[in-house]
């Protein structure tokens, strides 16, 4: 498994962070876009970013072009974290199962998300050799993120069920999850397993917590 590798593309942000003594939004939300590469998949989770961003980031950051994307992952169905999917037209798209019914389900008939949504399929159990879908539910109902190891370490691509290096250390799961004790549940799990987290909003960053924090 020596070939894993993950890069963060682009560096997502909060619109409003309060652990910045912000009280309303400043800015443009924008998630966490990251590359994943074993073997011949080459995955990119949480396209967050617009498509000339991410464009730019896959050369600068990996000396790769869209078209050479194989997969794309979305951890769940908010605009925050698909902006720039569009660009990947020749990879596969995919989104944990309930997570498409869920959407599918709250989304309006008309709403132009709908084009994403049709083109999801349900993720698979396992993307490559060593990079696993890692069920995260509580954010929304069927959040899920990735786990990506090695023989020296886990990666885990959390989405929003580690918003920010702040709210980890805080044990803070944001201000409205979709169910607080299944968030609080998939958030102990990553604290448990993960040697490195890719949050949904902020840089990757070291666990070093070492016990429940909730």
């Amino acid at each position: 498994m020596g070939d894993i590798r993950v890069d963060v593309l682009a560096i997502g942000n909060l619109a409003k962070n309060k652990y910045w003594n912000e009280k309303a939004p400043v800015r443009r939300e924008y998630a966490t876009a990251a590359l994943v590469r074993s073997g011949d998949v080459v995955l990119v989770v949480d396209p967050g970013w617009p498509a000339e961003v991410l464009d730019s980031a896959l050369h600068y950051r990996a000396g790769l072009a869209a078209k050479d994307v194989t997969h794309v992952f979305l951890t769940h169905f908010d605009a925050a974290h698909a902006m720039g999917v569009g660009l990947f037209e020749k990879a596969q798209w995919s989104m944990y199962d309930e997570e498409i019914r869920y959407a599918d389900a709250e989304l309006p008939a008309d709403a132009p998300a709908r084009a994403i949504l049709a083109r999801l399929q349900a993720a698979p159990e396992k993307f490559a050799p060593g990079v696993d879908l890692f069920p995260t539910f509580g954010h929304t109902p069927g959040h899920a993120s990735v786990l990506v190891y090695t023989t020296v370490e886990t990666t885990i691509l959390s989405g929003d069920a580690v918003l920010t290096r702040d709210h980890f250390e805080s044990g803070d799961l944001g201000e409205a999850p979709w169910d607080l004790q299944k968030a609080k549940v998939s958030f102990e799990d990553i604290l448990e397993i993960a040697d490195l987290i890719v949050p949904g909003h902020d840089n990757v960053f070291a666990c070093r917590a070492g016990g429940s924090l909730l």
